[in-house]
């Protein structure tokens, strides 16, 4: 049994390897799309964060936490959408 589980161990960790070195380089127009949503992103969440601030000012603290959480979830979105377009560009 504990043979067993050392092959199949074994077997994952080999097939993990392979797959990261089939991945490849990404190309010019890739890396320069990848800045662009980059850029993008930090735009984005700059006009989120001068918005939330605005609206601690206007509204106070209390009444306008709900809304920067969830600039802040949209924020993390962009990110992680990025992040997996990014990666899907280097194994692509």
């Amino acid at each position: 049994m504990r043979k067993m589980k050392l092959f199949t161990a074994c077997i994952f960790a080999a097939s993990m390897g392979v797959s990261f070195v089939a991945a490849a380089n990404e190309t010019t127009g890739e890396k320069i799309q990848t800045g662009a949503n980059k850029a993008g992103d930090s735009v984005k969440e700059t006009y989120r964060n001068a918005k939330g601030e605005l609206c601690e000012l206007v509204n106070g603290k209390m009444e306008c936490a709900a809304k920067q959480m969830k600039y802040k979830a949209q924020n993390t979105m962009d990110r992680t959408k990025t992040k997996a377009k990014e990666l899907k560009n280097k194994v692509d």
